[in-house]
C-alpha cells in the first residue's frame, strides 16, 4: 500500500508537470496569460480528479515541508539571481522605507480597517487574525511583474526598486508572520517579557543572517576556491547554497530560539552574492549555464505550486458566496493601504532629496502593483493544521476569542489569500500593461532609442559581412544573395534613418546622448573582450576583477552623465562597500607579473576598442564623427600607455616575464586549436570520441595555471 502511494504521488506529480508544460506552450502560442490558464486548467482537474480512474491527479499534494525546503529557497534564489548589488545600495534608502517601515504602518492600517469594519458583514475576526492575514498579504513577488516590465521596456531603477522591495518585504513578512503566530500559539502565556522576546525575535531575524550569511558565503567561497573548470559541480554547489542556507539558518534558529535567522533574506543575499561575485570565481562556461538552469527549475516550482494552490481551495468546506462583501472590502482595503505606504514614503525622499528623484508615474504604479504569490500561500500552510501537535494550541485561541464558525482560522485565511491572488490575477494583471503605457512608462528612452537603433546597425553590418563571405564561397545563388542583400541594407538604412530621427530635436542635448552612448559602448567591448582573456585563461581572476571593477565603475559614471575617467579622487559615488569588503578578505600584494598581465590585457582590449569604434564611424550616422574621435582619441592614450607600461616591465624582469608571455601565447594559440577542432566536428570529418579527446586535452592546457613559470 505504502508502495503503490508513493507511486500514485509520483505518477500525479508528473501528470501534473506535463500539464503545466503544455499550458506554457499553449500559451506562449497565443499569447494568453500563462497564470491565467492555469486557473482554468483548475478547473477542469477539479471534477476529473473525482473520477476514479483519475483520481491520482490531486494525489501529491503541498505541504509546509515541501513548500519550505524544496521550492521556496529555489524561487527566493531565482528571484534575486539578477541583482546588482550596486543597484540595490544605490537605491537602499527607498527600498527600506517601502519594505520595512512603511510595509508596518500599512499593516496596522488594514489590520484595523479590517477589524472594524468586517463585523459589519457578519464577520467578526479578532486583531491578531487581521495582523496575520496582513503579514500574509504583504508577500509580494517581484516575478510576475517583471515579465511585464521586460516586454514593455520598463526603465532599469524602476525594476530594481519593485525587485528590491519585493525580495525585503518578504524578509519582513516572514519575519512578522512568525511572531504574530507565536503569539497567537502562546497567548494563554503571555506575560510582561514574551512581549519584549517577541520584538526581539523580530529584529533579531531581521539582522543576524548578516553574521550567518558570512559564515555560509565564506565556506562556499573555499569550496568553490578549490574547484578548477567543473561545470556540473559548481551550478550544483549553488543549488546548496540556496537550500543549506536555507536549512541552516532554520536549524540555527530551532537549536538557539534566542538567535532566530530570516532564511528568506538569507538566501536572497546568498544569491545576490553568487550573481555579483561568484560568477568571475566559478569557470566562465558555467555562467552561459547557470541562469538558464536557475530558470528552468523556478518555472517547474512555480508552476506546481500554483496548480496545486488551486486544489487546495477545492478542498476546503467553505461557503465562497458568505464572503463576497468581505473579500471586497478587504481588496480595497489593501489597495488603499498599498497607495498611502508608497505615495509618502517616495515624497518623503524627493523633498529631502535622500536619493535620486523618483517620479510620481512611477509611484502610481508602485501602488498599483503588489502581487500575492507562492511565500503568502506557504505562510498560509505553516498554521498548525488538524492532528499537527500544535493544532490544539489553534483550537484554545479560536476558544478564547471565541470563534464562532464553522471553519477554521486556517480555512479563513487561506480563503482569503488564495482570493487575494486571484485577483491580483484576474485583475490587476492584465490592466498593468494599459497602465504603463497611459503612464508613458512603456517607452525607451532617448539613451537606450538611440543604443537600440545602434545595435540594430551592428547587427545588420555584421550580416551583410557574412552574406558577402558567404556569396565569396559560392554557398548560394545570385539571386538569392541580391534578395537577402538588398533586405538588410534597407533595414541598415532604416536604423540610421531613425537615429537621425532621434538627434533632430535639439542639437545640444543630442551631442550629450551621442558622446554618452559611444562611451557606454566603447566601454561594452572593452568588458566583452576582458570576459573573453578571462575565458581563455589570458588573465588570472584576480587581475580579471581588477580590471573589470574600473571598466564598471567607468560605465556607472557615464550612465550617471559623468566624466567617464574619475577626476575627483575618492569620490563618495565610487566607494563600494561591497568589493572592499570582498577584496580585503582576499588582499593581495601586487607582483611585477600582475601589473605585466593587467596591462598587456589593456593593450589588447583597447586596441580592439579603437578597430570597433574606427568601423563604426565610417557608418553615416548624420552626426559629427568627431565624437568618435574623441573617444578613440582617449583609447589611444590608454593604448599608449599600456604598451609603454609593458614594455617597461618587460624590461625590468626580462627571464620572468618571457616565461609568462610564451605561456599566454600558447594559451592564445590553444583558442585557434579549438576553433579548428570544432568546425571538424561540426563537418562530421573527426568522431564524436576524438572530439571529446581533443577537447579534453585542450581545457587541461588552456586552464592551467596562468603563473606557473612566474
Amino acid at each position: 500500500m505504502q508502495e503503490l502511494s508513493f507511486l500514485s504521488q509520483t505518477l500525479s506529480f508528473l501528470i501534473l508537470l506535463i500539464i503545466c508544460s503544455f499550458s506554457y506552450l499553449f500559451s506562449k502560442k497565443t499569447n494568453f496569460p500563462y497564470t491565467v490558464l492555469l486557473v482554468l486548467v483548475w478547473l477542469l482537474l477539479v471534477p476529473i480528479s473525482s473520477i476514479p480512474f483519475f483520481a491520482f491527479i490531486d494525489d501529491f499534494q503541498l505541504t509546509p515541508d515541501i513548500l519550505f525546503y524544496v521550492f521556496l529557497p529555489i524561487l527566493l534564489f531565482e528571484w534575486a539571481y539578477n541583482i546588482n548589488y550596486k543597484n540595490l545600495l544605490a537605491n537602499w534608502k527607498s527600498i527600506s522605507a517601502l519594505a520595512i517601515f512603511w510595509l508596518m504602518i500599512s499593516g496596522w492600517i488594514i489590520s484595523l480597517v479590517l477589524f472594524y469594519s468586517l463585523p459589519f458583514v457578519w464577520l467578526s475576526i479578532p486583531f491578531l487574525v487581521c495582523l496575520l492575514f496582513w503579514v500574509l498579504i504583504s508577500a509580494t513577488d517581484p516575478v510576475a511583474v517583471l515579465s511585464i516590465f521586460k516586454t514593455l521596456w520598463a526603465p532599469r531603477r524602476l525594476t530594481m526598486l519593485f525587485e528590491g522591495e519585493s525580495l525585503f518585504n518578504d524578509g519582513t513578512s516572514v519575519a512578522m508572520f512568525l511572531v504574530i503566530l507565536w503569539v497567537i500559539l502562546e497567548w494563554w502565556t503571555v506575560s510582561s517579557f514574551t512581549y519584549i522576546d517577541w520584538i526581539w525575535k523580530f529584529l533579531s531575524m531581521l539582522f543576524w543572517w548578516i553574521l550567518f550569511w558570512w559564515f555560509t558565503w565564506v565556506l562556499f567561497s573555499k569550496i568553490i576556491w578549490k574547484i578548477n573548470n567543473s561545470e556540473e559541480v559548481e551550478i550544483v554547489l549553488t543549488m546548496l547554497l540556496a537550500h543549506l542556507t536555507f536549512i541552516f539558518a532554520e536549524i540555527i534558529t530551532e537549536i538557539f530560539p534566542f538567535l532566530p535567522i530570516s532564511w528568506v533574506i538569507s538566501t536572497v543575499i546568498a544569491s545576490i552574492v553568487i550573481w555579483n561575485y561568484w560568477k568571475y570565481k566559478i569557470t566562465p562556461r558555467v555562467e552561459v549555464h547557470m541562469q538558464k538552469f536557475w530558470e528552468f527549475f523556478a518555472f517547474i516550482s512555480n508552476s506546481i505550486v500554483f496548480i496545486l494552490m488551486w486544489l487546495i481551495l477545492s478542498t476546503i468546506d467553505i461557503d465562497f458566496s458568505h464572503f463576497i462583501l468581505p473579500l471586497i472590502i478587504t481588496i480595497l482595503t489593501i489597495m488603499v493601504a498599498r497607495t498611502i505606504s508608497v505615495f509618502i514614503p517616495i515624497f518623503t525622499i524627493n523633498v529631502f532629496k535622500m536619493e535620486q528623484f523618483i517620479p510620481y508615474n512611477w509611484a502610481k504604479l508602485l501602488s498599483w502593483w503588489s502581487l500575492r504569490w507562492a511565500l503568502a500561500l506557504m505562510m498560509v500552510l505553516l498554521i498548525p493544521w488538524a492532528w499537527h501537535e500544535d493544532f490544539e494550541k489553534i483550537l484554545a485561541f479560536q476558544e478564547m476569542v471565541w470563534w464562532a464558525y464553522d471553519f477554521t482560522i486556517k480555512d479563513f485565511l487561506t480563503v482569503l489569500t488564495i482570493w487575494s491572488i486571484m485577483f491580483t490575477l484576474f485583475v490587476k494583471a492584465p490592466l498593468t500593461p494599459r497602465i504603463m503605457r497611459q503612464l508613458n512608462l512603456d517607452k525607451l528612452n532617448k539613451l537606450e532609442e538611440f543604443e537600440y537603433e545602434e545595435w540594430k546597425i551592428l547587427a545588420s553590418l555584421k550580416v551583410i559581412e557574412k552574406l558577402n563571405s558567404s556569396y565569396n564561397k559560392s554557398y548560394f545563388s545570385k539571386e538569392e544573395y541580391d534578395n537577402l542583400i538588398i533586405k538588410y541594407r534597407f533595414k541598415l538604412n532604416e536604423s540610421i534613418n531613425n537615429i537621425k530621427t532621434i538627434l533632430w530635436d535639439k542639437q545640444d542635448e543630442s551631442l550629450i546622448l551621442i558622446r554618452k552612448a559611444i562611451s557606454l559602448h566603447a566601454l561594452w567591448i572593452e568588458k566583452q573582450y576582458l570576459k573573453e582573456l578571462f575565458f581563455y585563461n589570458e588573465i588570472d581572476e584576480h587581475n580579471f576583477k581588477y580590471i573589470l571593477r574600473k571598466i564598471e565603475k567607468q560605465m556607472d559614471r557615464v550612465e550617471h552623465d559623468n566624466s567617464q575617467l574619475r577626476k575627483i579622487s575618492n569620490s563618495e559615488n565610487d566607494y563600494d562597500i561591497f568589493s572592499q569588503f570582498i577584496f580585503s578578505m582576499y588582499k593581495k600584494t601586487s607582483t611585477h607579473i600582475d601589473a605585466y598581465i593587467r596591462n598587456r590585457a589593456r593593450l589588447i582590449i583597447t586596441r580592439k576598442v579603437i578597430k570597433e569604434l574606427k568601423n563604426l564611424s565610417e557608418i553615416d550616422f548624420w552626426f559629427d564623427v568627431s565624437i568618435f574621435d574623441e573617444v578613440i582619441d582617449l583609447y589611444k592614450l590608454f593604448n599608449q600607455t599600456a604598451k609603454e607600461k609593458r614594455l617597461k616591465l618587460l624590461t625590468e624582469h626580462k627571464v620572468s616575464i618571457n616565461n609568462i608571455e610564451s605561456n599566454l601565447i600558447t594559451k592564445s594559440l590553444l583558442k585557434i586549436d579549438e576553433n579548428v577542432i570544432k568546425d571538424l566536428f561540426k563537418k562530421e570529418i573527426i568522431t564524436p570520441k576524438l572530439y571529446i579527446k581533443f577537447m579534453k586535452d585542450i581545457e587541461t592546457d588552456m586552464y592551467s595555471d596562468l603563473k606557473k613559470y612566474s
